[in-house]
């Protein structure tokens, strides 16, 4: 049985700039280190293997959510519902969104590194979220913990301390069950 879409767990699952966006940005770090290399970010940056890679992540997100009993869309679902412009497939929604004269990504600028929002506000408070509430729940997060590790590494920080884990979050040491209850009522008094 699935919790309400509008909870607190569902807002945050939801979150799909660290799912658009860290894949791109480290899937594309040559492009963005060589200088002048802009591309469109949506439309060229997801490669077909950036895209397995994607779905790849989104699975993982979805399984999270679904260990804690939370109804959220996938990413080609929540891109056609969002913007209403879309293809039959991950890649031609990328390039209508950003190709098609009335698609909002037509402008998105290329970050010149991965010290951009993309990935320091994206990855410690997106990624490492969705990867600490799958480990509470036992769910596996192989490539989300990847690109925490790669983006750390590249960037010689370490996303996972800094960012919102469990102890941050005061949800060390609970179960599902007491995570759903704190987020949805608040901490027990």
């Amino acid at each position: 049985m699935c919790s309400s879409d509008l909870s607190i767990l569902a807002t945050g699952l939801t979150n799909m700039n660290a799912v658009l966006h860290v894949v791109n940005m480290v899937g594309n770090i040559g492009r963005l280190e060589a200088t002048g290399n802009g591309y469109r970010f949506y439309a060229e940056g997801y490669t077909p293997s950036l895209v397995a890679l994607l779905e790849s992540l989104d699975d993982e997100r979805l399984a999270v959510a679904k260990a804690y009993g939370v109804r959220v869309p996938d990413i080609h679902q929540w891109l056609l519902t969002t913007y209403g412009l879309g293809g039959d497939s991950l890649r031609e929604t990328f390039h209508r969104l950003t190709h098609e004269p009335t698609g909002p990504y037509q402008w998105t600028p290329t970050p010149p590194s991965l010290q951009h929002k993309y990935v320091i506000e994206d990855v410690p408070c997106g990624l490492v979220a969705m990867s600490e509430l799958g480990r509470a729940a036992g769910v596996t997060t192989p490539v989300i913990d990847s690109l925490i590790t790669l983006t750390s590494t590249m960037l010689r920080r370490d996303f996972r301390s800094e960012g919102r884990n469990l102890a941050q979050l005061g949800l060390s040491g609970k179960t599902v069950d007491e995570i759903r209850s704190i987020v949805e009522t608040g901490p027990p008094k």
